[in-house]
């Protein structure tokens, strides 16, 4: 074996250890080389895994990750919610990813097949899922819409395909380069006007993906000595100017792009060229004798541990929560010449309380268009289960990415969006709504308070979100491949059904399932859970001929099939 796949194979271990996973040696493969492709758009674990749709009937695609403007939709009423305009960009990114030491002609034949039936447009939900599983529908269904309504409103739409493989370098021959090109040209002509783009990745180019780790402290380096204050006890701040060129050092990653990750706090989009945006550029683009800070808005960071040399201020977990268009502005203009002596006005905040952080992030962002759970991510509920999940060794991301960036293992950390479809599924019995509609449960205010009551003892979420996470792990390891396509739309259905084995009853209260020891749910108890869901699936669609896997997720009357079913088992 090459040295460059001795290393790899290290480092895929390593990676497994560190995130505390159980998968087999071909889905630590796809896991890992899905997060070093995707690195540039700062995933959360759970959206990488999320994306998967290999397995029988997958068309020879492994996963598929639709984003619209860095946005992941998970249905298309999400899609419905979302303001489509010349400006939206939509990423569809088809991946293919095989612990194999070459790179197969095979492969790129299924993606040519399975492409023009994929995104033909007269093809329904039914007729797609006689060829294709749920999974795979389900988010083509999604690519399909989040397309059409891209092109409609003058967006720009792009088609990347990645195909991973243990080999040591990518060796390919003509006839493999001719079947990409005609793969091209049918995404091409499925995809009017898109973008196309193809990449392979050997070992060679993962490894050197996974060398490139986040730089976790950063240094600012401001024109004089900063202006040093503080509040009584409640932290510190940093106020001065910094030199363009500098500023725009610092926003960019070894690689030369602009750091996404530093602005997860804010809003995660520059908004192009609007008018105050043209503005900003006119004023990096033309010197003036009036000093840039003078005419436009400053930056406000908040961060942790700093440490002041001279006029350089090294900071650890960065984030820009106010200046995220004069960031860009900079990033994207600025000549990078240091005979420019103009400069950007620059706050750091340091406070390691949580609660006065939320209380910057909300204020900073309180005029701008946020995800439903980063807003409700500093209400005192959040902060509580945070500290809960913390205490019992789990980690509650309310800050998107917050905890994988401090390298805590990916099994253990738990969000707000997952933590809510659990309970709503388990607790209130409403698996068909986490399904059909997720982010409701965050957006509406009635339900968001009955899902999240202080009232409730925290260890529910806890258990909640344990069962919902082995039911996904147990699944995966399913032999049948009819089945587990089966069960891929209905895992909350199956996490819900696991808790009433587990306490011996239809409809535990919210008292019991906080008092289960959920260790208790294993292969055995799992295996009854599936089938009792896969049976219901059967019974039901015997009894509703047309209905489809993927409908069928998303409507109360198979939940409340499948309730008769557990209360006959009681």
């Amino acid at each position: 074996m090459s040295n460059n796949k001795i290393i790899l194979g290290g480092c895929i271990e390593q990676f497994k250890s560190d995130n505390e996973l159980t998968n087999t040696e071909s889905e630590m493969f796809e896991l890992f080389a899905l997060t070093q492709i995707t690195k540039q758009h700062d995933l959360a674990f759970e959206d990488i895994q999320n994306s998967i749709v290999d397995g029988g009937l997958d068309g020879g695609i492994d996963s598929l990750l639709i984003m619209v403007d860095d946005i992941i939709p998970e249905t298309l009423d999400e899609l419905e919610d979302m303001k489509f305009g010349r400006k939206t960009q939509v990423l569809i990114k088809i991946s293919q990813c095989k612990k194999e030491n070459s790179f197969k002609e095979s492969s790129i034949d299924k993606l040519i097949t399975s492409l023009p039936e994929l995104f033909n447009l007269s093809k329904n939900e039914n007729e797609l899922l006689v060829r294709f599983n749920p999974s795979l529908v389900e988010k083509a269904l999604i690519a399909r819409e989040a397309w059409k309504k891209c092109t409609v409103a003058g967006g720009q739409i792009t088609i990347n395909f990645d195909y991973c493989t243990f080999s040591e370098t990518v060796e390919i021959n003509g006839a493999f380069s001719a079947k990409v090109d005609q793969l091209k040209t049918i995404a091409s002509t499925s995809f009017v006007g898109a973008r196309i783009e193809y990449a392979n990745y050997s070992s060679e180019e993962l490894l050197r993906l996974y060398q490139s780790h986040k730089i976790e402290r950063l240094s600012l380096t401001f024109k004089e000595n900063p202006l040093s204050t503080s509040y009584e006890n409640h932290g510190i701040g940093y106020v001065g100017t910094v030199k363009l060129a500098e500023y725009k050092r610092f926003l960019k990653d070894e690689d030369g792009s602009i750091r996404e990750d530093l602005f997860e706090s804010n809003i995660r989009h520059y908004q192009g060229k609007v008018d105050v945006n043209e503005k900003i550029k006119a004023t990096i683009e033309t010197p003036i004798d009036e000093d840039f800070w003078w005419l436009n808005n400053g930056i406000t960071i908040i961060a942790e541990t700093p440490s002041l040399v001279g006029t350089t201020l090294s900071i650890d977990n960065v984030q820009i929560v106010n200046g995220l268009q004069t960031s860009y502005s900079i990033f994207l203009h600025h000549n990078e010449s240091e005979d420019d002596k103009r400069s950007v006005l620059v706050k750091v905040i340091i406070n390691n309380n949580k609660k006065t952080i939320d209380h910057i992030i909300a204020s900073t962002n309180s005029q701008n268009p946020v995800s439903p759970a980063l807003l409700r991510a500093t209400d005192d509920v959040q902060r509580e289960i945070e500290l809960y999940f913390g205490n019992e060794g789990y980690f509650y991301d309310r800050r998107k990415n917050y905890y994988k960036n401090q390298g805590k293992p990916a099994s253990k950390i738990f969000g707000i969006q997952s933590n809510a479809q659990a309970v709503e599924a388990i607790v209130f019995n409403n698996p068909h709504v986490t399904r059909s509609k997720p982010t409701s449960l965050i957006k509406d205010d009635s339900t968001y308070k009955r899902i999240f009551n202080t009232s409730i003892n925290y260890k529910l979420y806890l258990n909640c979100c344990l069962v919902t996470q082995k039911v996904s792990d147990f699944h995966r390891t399913i032999t049948d491949a009819g089945i587990k396509n089966n069960l891929s739309n209905f895992k909350l259905h199956l996490a819900r059904v696991a808790m009433c084995l587990l306490a011996s009853k239809a409809s535990p209260t919210i008292v019991e399932i906080s008092t289960l020891d959920v260790s208790n749910f294993n292969q055995t108890i799992f295996d009854q859970a599936k089938d009792i869901v896969n049976g219901a699936i059967i019974d039901y669609q015997v009894a509703n001929p047309g209905s489809n896997l993927i409908n069928m997720a998303k409507v109360k009357q198979f939940t409340d099939f499948l309730t008769i079913k557990l209360e006959s088992r009681f």
